[in-house]
């Protein structure tokens, strides 16, 4: 069936494209930020809808595990992607993950019978870190202040690219006790404080009076040049931040660093040193323990032992004083 609206006749929706449309309205209501909605809207928009319209499937009970494992068939062996080319496991299992979450969805509305696509076995991954020797290293070789203090920041507080350059001028926080903070703007426009060391709350608050460029901007890190466009020292953008930390690690440690390894380090090293993964996933804004247990799978039987021990001698310590 089609409607015509007097000079073309529009396609009526599916039912299964009416679903996403308000799943993806929820999702936006709910505060979700521009860049995920992005990522739901184009796997759900670009990957599942083509794949249902091509199997005639136009409600979400058709959404048996059959439809879905054929679903992922097709992504890993090429024949179901645009391009004709295969994709990664390690890309369908991220694309599973995504569409996994709008059935579920729908089988709470009682809309779908609770089917769910099919991950494809990953092999384990052990994710590389950054030592302290080699942070202060790419510390010491940064050009300027501003330099030193991103890769000081991101080292020590496990921050995300986008949460760093949203800090403002004026985003360390004294509170009760003398304990220094870092208000971050997180995922989902969720605010949260960051404990720094009063050490480096004062660089920052430095940087920030007296080095920080004038512009018309609040945030803390600028681009180090006028933009030609509006003859301001505009804020630092994703891509110049990246490309200053990729060659500085490749000058300095002659390897691959970007912004993300330096969370991924700073998770490793809280957990070595015996910090409560609860904790950890507080200060770097996760909802839940999945993520971290991801990063938690690198660590040793003895990083366990070591983290043990530093418990059971500083119990003993306090009983025998």
């Amino acid at each position: 069936m089609s409607k015509s609206d007097g000079l073309t006749l529009v396609p009526e929706a599916s039912a299964l494209e009416t679903w996403v449309t308000d799943y993806l309205d929820e999702k936006r209501a709910a505060g979700c930020s521009r860049k995920t909605l992005a990522v739901y809207a184009d796997l759900l928009r670009e990957v599942l809808l083509p794949y249902c319209r091509r199997a005639g499937l136009t409600e979400p009970a058709e959404l048996t595990a059959r439809r879905l494992n054929a679903l992922s068939a097709g992504l890993l062996d090429g024949s179901g992607t645009r391009s004709g080319r295969p994709l990664s496991k390690a890309s369908v299992a991220s694309y599973a993950r995504t569409i996994n979450a709008f059935l579920g969805w729908l089988a709470k509305q009682g809309e779908a019978q609770g089917a769910r696509m099919q991950k494809p076995k990953l092999p384990e991954r052990v994710i590389e870190t950054l030592s302290r020797e080699d942070i202060r290293a790419l510390e010491d070789a940064a050009s300027t202040e501003r330099d030193k203090l991103i890769i000081r920041i991101l080292a020590d507080t496990g921050v995300r690219l986008d949460e760093l350059l949203g800090l403002k001028a004026d985003s360390v926080r004294l509170e009760p006790g003398r304990k220094w903070y870092l208000k971050v703007l997180g995922k989902g426009d969720k605010e949260r404080m960051v404990p720094i060391v009063p050490g480096l709350a004062n660089r920052i608050d430095r940087y920030a009076k007296r080095t920080r460029k004038d512009s018309p901007s609040d945030l803390l890190f600028l681009g180090s040049r006028r933009s030609a466009r509006s003859g301001e020292y505009e804020p630092l953008t994703e891509s110049g931040t990246e490309q200053m930390i990729r060659e500085l690690g490749l000058d300095v440690l002659q390897r691959r660093v970007y912004p993300h390894l330096f969370r991924h380090s700073f998770v490793t090293e809280q957990l070595r040193r015996g910090m409560q993964p609860t904790l950890v996933a507080k200060i770097v804004g996760h909802t839940s323990l999945a993520m971290i247990d991801q990063v938690y799978q690198h660590l040793t039987v003895t990083d366990a032992h070591e983290a043990l021990m530093r418990s059971l001698m500083g119990d003993g310590q306090r009983s025998s004083g």
